[in-house]
């Protein structure tokens, strides 16, 4: 399969997946997954930097036009894609110039780990609190954004998991 047939079925495998299923998976409004942001860190690492912002804008831009949330997610996707590159130089041994793709099978669990778990944090702290924009509901959307983190982290892996298997097979 080539590569960019590959990229635009998981754009929309992802986003069916947030919004069909994910968006309607809420703990008392408090555990919020969003594995959306998937796409954005599995792109290839030497895709120039516009291309990357560009594609997080319309990623982020998709799931607020189904999620009816006013720009959050594309400001925090967005952010997610300007920062991956410098998390991606700090987890990959040669700052990703090495790598020609990324995954669980090419920066190693550990790398893919830290590589992601970063920036889901980035994110979703992002999305939270762009979300609340008050301040005095910090401490409560400190609490929302990091387990959501956490089961969206968990979420990804798997995924991440059951993909690379289904690649070495």
């Amino acid at each position: 399969m080539n590569k960019p047939f590959q990229h635009i079925t998981r754009f929309f495998t992802l986003v069916a997946f947030q919004v069909f299923i994910l968006n309607n998976i809420q703990v008392s409004g408090y555990i919020n997954p969003y594995v959306y942001i998937l796409f954005i860190l599995l792109l290839p690492p030497k895709l120039p930097k516009a291309i990357v912002l560009m594609l997080g804008f319309l990623m982020g831009f998709t799931i607020d036009v189904f999620a009816d949330s006013y720009g959050i997610h594309t400001a925090a996707t967005v952010l997610l894609a300007y920062i991956r590159p410098s998390i991606l130089s700090l987890v990959s041994v040669k700052g990703g110039e090495d790598l020609e793709a990324i995954s669980i099978k090419q920066l190693k669990f550990g790398r893919f780990f830290t590589y992601s778990g970063l920036l889901c944090l980035i994110h979703h702290f992002t999305l939270f609190y762009l979300e609340a924009f008050r301040l005095n509901e910090f401490f409560a959307t400190f609490g929302r954004a990091f387990i959501s983190t956490v089961i969206s982290l968990m979420l990804i892996l798997l995924v991440e998991s059951l993909r690379a298997n289904r690649v070495k097979r």
